[in-house]
């Protein structure tokens, strides 16, 4: 019986130290619509190690004023953001080659540097490759929805 204890330990405290760790929602997304998820759920929750690893080293952003910016300052702008709230609709997604464009209506809640972000829709296309390690999406626009 003293035998059977040690051991027993031992091999619980091996199989803690061999488990495989659990792939996150990245590895399991398995198409365009659930990465843009991903990347809006990653920005609402400042997991900005996420958001880094999904962005191309040569992204570029065009924000709702038509501004165009690369990636640092794209990471820097959502920082900033405090998004409380998002949702898409409207959403289609094309593959073209190795890429898919994704385009969707979206509503964003939440403040800027104090101030209450604009409750207004706009329209969204990003571009997202497909790499040996998994997608990093490449570029991004946003245009102001004007209400009718």
């Amino acid at each position: 019986m003293k035998f059977s204890v040690p051991f027993l330990l031992l091999c619980l405290a091996l199989a803690g130290c061999l488990k495989t760790p659990g792939k996150g929602p990245w590895s399991k997304a398995t198409g365009a619509e659930e990465h843009e998820r991903l990347m809006w759920q990653a920005i609402h929750d400042k997991k900005w190690n996420e958001v880094e690893n999904h962005l191309a080293a040569t992204f570029v952003g065009v924000d709702t004023h038509g501004q165009s910016y690369d990636r640092a300052w794209w990471i820097e702008h959502w920082k900033r953001m405090d998004v409380r709230d998002f949702s898409m609709g409207e959403l289609t997604v094309q593959p073209n080659g190795p890429d898919m464009v994704i385009t969707y209506k979206m509503q964003l809640r939440g403040e800027e540097s104090g101030q209450s972000i604009p409750d207004a829709a706009v329209r969204v296309v990003s571009v997202w490759q497909g790499l040996k390690h998994g997608w990093v999406m490449v570029s991004q626009a946003m245009t102001p929805v004007k209400s009718n």
